[in-house]
């Protein structure tokens, strides 16, 4: 583990930023900053539409189904602040260890006598009498007790790290177990009964495994922190050169128009009027690029300092507990460096004045000079994609009632050939990829249509985005990239693909912004600059078998899970790729697929997958267990679905060859 001294354990981690007090009950967010939970719940109560941004960094904090309560304890707060409070502090000059060890009183007994004793795991003070107690009773006989005098010098300060915080929740035993199968840590309770048929190993060896990768990965977001750190200080460099630009050029254009007649002057003072609105832009972008990028160095350090702590303090357990968060959090900090100071320093504009040559009246203008501008776009950190809004509605709980309320396109020929893909837009229109016909067609919640955009290849899917953007697939291996009116802005080429016939195919957006992507038998994962981070499958590998058309989605743990065409099968694989589980076989009875479509996620994280030969749509849960068949062709005359989507008001939309349906 990182080495790391007591004294860089700050309040940021052991005070609660909101109410400036000692934690109580301290949950920790996505983006590892810890809060108590009643701060939480009383800032979540403020906010009109229930939404909750970190107090810290203002990231949107997806709240599980029971809200503030369901998320992480962080049990290391305790163990850090134990820590701190344990080592041993500044001797007046003249008092005896003695004198310090009278002023402990035993925390067991009511009878004042001085503890001369500390129990590890009970965190308790303990006198002479009431330490043979506790030795002598079965369910305190393995602690591990210490003197309080090596307490207080520190030698006991190893066993102090070594104890164990964090319980199951369920069972309030201590997680010594970590489940491959559900990605959490478990108590040995757990494993005998909800997980007995699950992969998991002891959480030592768990903890060993993923703390190569967060270390390695912590290694790029401390270079990371430099990078931020070396941006200021050219941004504070150039900031401090402008205010001299700013005068000797103002000195030129005035030196300029005292030498010419007076008609000059005007044109002169319309130069400096022009120069200074210039310069009142650009101090903003200045000030706004030193305020972006010292919130990218806050960021960085609370979470170099953060990982720290969890990788010298915390125990395995604790450390599983926050592993896909600090991984999740991790690499969306050392995509961050891709900007580089090099290329926003490059934008910088550097003001002259070009002199004229010529001092006759008509050329007046002239005379005072040019101003030597180049536009700019506002410095920022780089643009970051925003996954799709995740709609209320729960497929297969209390949904019994799902009917056909409005058909579009059926009988009408040529409007529709070959709907393969659905998505609903921030302004809630629906768009389909109408393939055949090359275009996509963007439908009103009436079902009207509102226009038409035309490719020069067959859309095969698309993905919205939140910011209005959309991703589209099927040329090749390119993404399309189209802005809220329908203009494509750029072109994603994804690089590497074996198959190199084979276009890109299924899309979707993770909560961290990247691009999930399908090319063949491969998922790739993509910043959302394009380049390529992970890539899995092919056509012999393992659990990664694919076969060549695949479809995907994400959920809000940022999961993927990819629906497999030609094998009948939908797999869920980690953030990292690791996969977790496979459903679904040929066949076609329930939780059996018959080439498997497109595949979504409602709110609680439930699969959705069009069964396009069996004419039904199914419901998984989250963990890959069958629940039932919301749409069939025997209840909903539903004739081989494809394309699906849910709206921002709880309706699902189903496409089939010619046709889209709305079910309420």
């Amino acid at each position: 583990m990182a080495s790391n001294s007591i004294s860089d354990i700050t309040d940021e981690f052991l005070v609660c930023q909101v109410c400036l007090e000692d934690f109580k009950q301290p949950k920790m967010l996505p983006c590892l900053h810890t809060f108590c939970q009643p701060c939480l719940e009383k800032l979540l109560a403020t906010e009109p539409v229930g939404k909750l941004d970190c107090p810290t960094c203002r990231q949107d904090v997806p709240l599980p189904q029971n809200g503030v309560q369901g998320l992480k304890s962080n049990f290391l707060v305790g163990k850090l602040y134990d820590i701190l409070q344990q080592q041993p502090q500044q001797q007046p000059k003249g008092e005896t260890s003695q004198a310090r060890e009278d002023g402990v009183p035993c925390t067991v007994c009511e009878a004042g006598k001085s503890a001369q004793f500390y129990c590890v795991e009970c965190t308790d003070y303990l006198c002479q009498t009431c330490n043979k107690v506790h030795s002598g009773l079965k369910m305190s006989r393995a602690h591990k007790v210490v003197t309080v005098q090596d307490l207080q010098s520190g030698q006991a300060a190893a066993e102090l790290r070594a104890r164990e915080t964090s319980k199951c929740e369920d069972h309030q035993e201590l997680n010594k177990f970590y489940c491959d199968t559900c990605h959490r840590v478990i108590c040995l309770h757990c494993v005998v009964t909800a997980h007995k048929d699950h992969q998991y190993v002891e959480i030592e060896k768990a903890a060993e495994r993923e703390g190569a990768k967060i270390k390695a990965k912590l290694a790029t977001v401390k270079n990371t922190a430099d990078l931020h750190q070396n941006w200021i200080q050219d941004l504070q460099s150039v900031k401090d050169q402008w205010s001299s630009q700013v005068q000797r050029t103002e000195e030129q254009i005035r030196k300029q128009v005292n030498s010419i007649i007076e008609a000059a002057k005007k044109a002169g003072n319309d130069r400096i009027a022009q120069f200074r609105a210039i310069n009142a832009v650009r101090e903003k972008q200045m000030e706004a690029a030193m305020e972006a990028a010292e919130m990218d160095l806050a960021s960085a350090r609370s979470c170099v300092q953060f990982t720290d702590n969890v990788l010298e303090y915390g125990s395995p357990a604790e450390l599983m507990s926050v592993a896909g968060e600090l991984t999740g959090r991790l690499d969306q900090i050392a995509d961050e460096k891709r900007a580089g100071k090099a290329e926003m320093t490059k934008q910088l504009v550097n003001l002259t004045v070009e002199p004229s040559t010529y001092n006759v009246e008509q050329e007046v203008s002239k005379l005072v000079g040019e101003i030597t501008k180049t536009f700019i776009p506002k410095l920022s950190s780089p643009p970051t994609f925003t996954t799709q809004v995740r709609t209320n509605m729960v497929i297969g709980k209390g949904d019994e009632g799902l009917k056909r309320v409005k058909v579009v396109g059926k009988d009408r020929v040529g409007q529709f050939r070959s709907l393969t893909s659905l998505a609903v837009t921030a302004e809630g229109d629906i768009v389909a990829t109408d393939r055949h016909n090359s275009r996509l067609q963007f439908l009103g919640k009436d079902g009207s249509l509102k226009k038409k955009v035309d490719f020069r290849f067959n859309p095969l899917c698309l993905a919205a985005l939140t910011n209005g953007d959309l991703l589209v697939t099927g040329d090749g291996h390119r993404i399309h990239v189209l802005d809220k009116q329908g203009m494509e802005s750029r072109v994603i080429q994804v690089t590497g693909a074996a198959e190199k016939d084979e276009p890109t195919v299924g899309i979707a957006v993770d909560g961290w912004g990247r691009i999930i992507v399908t090319i063949g038998h491969q998922v790739f994962k993509l910043s959302p600059s394009g380049d390529v981070m992970m890539r899995i499958g092919g056509k012999d590998q393992g659990q990664q078998y694919f076969g060549h058309f695949l479809h995907v989605a994400v959920n809000s743990r940022n999961q993927i899970i990819v629906s497999d065409w030609d094998n009948d099968k939908m797999m869920m694989f980690d953030s990292s790729g690791r996969h977790l589980f496979t459903c679904g076989s040929h066949g076609y009875g329930p939780g059996q697929l018959n080439y498997p479509y497109c595949v979504i996620t409602d709110s609680e994280d439930n699969i959705i997958v069009s069964d396009c030969n069996n004419n039904r749509v199914s419901v998984y849960s989250r963990d890959g267990t069958f629940i039932r068949h919301v749409l069939t062709r025997e209840e909903h005359s539903l004739d081989r679905p494809v394309g699906l989507a849910l709206t921002y008001d709880g309706h699902l939309i189903v496409s089939e060859f010619r046709t889209i349906i709305f079910f309420m």
